[in-house]
């Protein structure tokens, strides 16, 4: 498992995530790779969920809590990124930080 700190990019429009963890946090340690265990990791920090979609890589990170919850989430427009050579992506990863009931 691998961790590094990202920043949250907000979309200067208004708060879409229903007052999910990115409304709330400026920064926030991402976990990915293998060997994950959800039950280690705090709830106001984010999990990468990889994934492939008509054969291309389709990444999106999600809070641990709602990891946890087994929940359906989904984007609510904002998005992580750090000048960090260890982030996974070339390109900011949108965070699934939306419910609704």
């Amino acid at each position: 498992m691998k961790t590094v700190l990202t920043f949250v990019l907000r979309n200067s429009l208004g708060d879409c995530t229903n007052n999910g963890l990115t409304s709330k946090e400026d920064s926030i340690i991402l976990h990915y790779g293998e060997g994950l265990d959800l039950e280690m990791i705090p709830d106001d920090e984010l999990v990468l969920i990889e994934r492939v979609l008509w054969g291309q890589q389709k990444n999106y990170a999600v809070p641990a809590s709602i990891a946890k919850s087994g929940r359906h989430s989904m984007a609510g427009g904002n998005w992580i990124h750090t000048s960090d050579s260890r982030f996974p992506s070339d390109a900011p990863i949108s965070v699934h930080d939306r419910l609704e009931d």
